[in-house]
């Protein structure tokens, strides 16, 4: 019982639990607040100073 106990404080896999929890916490913040203020292609498409030509083609 007392390696149980000794191997859950251990910081060998708990520091690195911990990070990996707090990235994946700041990812899913990230990815929701994306999505409340994404813009869609139109909106980038008329920002002021990249009006774009449909019609016009690269060469």
């Amino acid at each position: 019982m007392n390696h149980k106990k000794k191997f859950l404080t251990s910081p060998a896999w708990f520091i690195p639990v911990i990070l990996i929890s707090l990235l994946a916490f700041i990812e899913i913040l990230h990815v929701s607040m994306h999505r409340k203020y994404c813009k869609t292609e139109a909106q980038w498409m008329n920002q002021k100073g990249l009006d774009y030509d449909r019609e016009s083609s690269v060469e």
